[in-house]
């Protein structure tokens, strides 16, 4: 008799865990994607001409486009030495220097510098962009006035000086690099 009631028993909990349907069904499943933080940084103008100059400090004005995904980017900036005929590895001709002094002077269309900072980044690194010495800048967060996001023109301002009256004439030509990171 326990036998039996025994069997009955199991059969009943077989019975109740079996999945039965009928001639339709459904079942519904939570699903969910996170939206990983992203940003582009481009230049408006590939190729930025400065003018011309004889004697003295000079500035360049060089404009970007930032898209990112988050209102709060960390920008930082590098920019080289310029160099007759592009040509980095000539050791004829001296570069005309950056003015370290001055710094990269950064600017966003609609926001600025949060915690108090200016909008100047001091260089501080001494670094190559793509085979031009030149320096790198510090990083400082900038916040975008845009909603949950920053999309928006910038622009750098970078100075150099020639100081030797008799630089050879010519084109002289360097390159300079703009950083963004997103801030999570």
């Amino acid at each position: 008799m326990k036998r039996a009631i025994v069997l009955a028993v199991l059969a009943a909990l077989a019975w109740g865990c079996t999945a039965w349907a009928d001639e339709t069904a459904s079942g519904t499943a939570e699903v969910f994607v996170v939206v990983n933080p992203n940003i582009g940084v481009i230049p408006l103008d590939p190729s930025v001409d400065m003018g011309t100059i004889q004697m003295g400090t000079f500035t360049g004005l060089i404009p970007w486009r930032v898209d990112a995904n988050t209102q709060n980017v960390l920008f930082w900036a590098a920019a080289s030495y310029l160099y007759k005929g592009d040509d980095p590895t000539n050791p004829t001709v001296p570069p005309i220097m950056l003015n370290q002094t001055y710094g990269v002077h950064f600017d966003i269309a609609h926001g600025g510098p949060v915690g108090g900072e200016d909008d100047i980044l001091s260089f501080i690194n001494a670094v190559l962009i793509d085979d031009f010495p030149g320096w790198e800048t510090e990083a400082v967060e900038y916040e975008s006035s845009d909603p949950g996001h920053m999309s928006q023109d910038c622009s750098m301002t970078v100075s150099w000086d020639q100081a030797n009256p008799e630089r050879p004439m010519g084109e002289y030509s360097g390159k300079v690099r703009l950083y963004g990171m997103v801030v999570i």
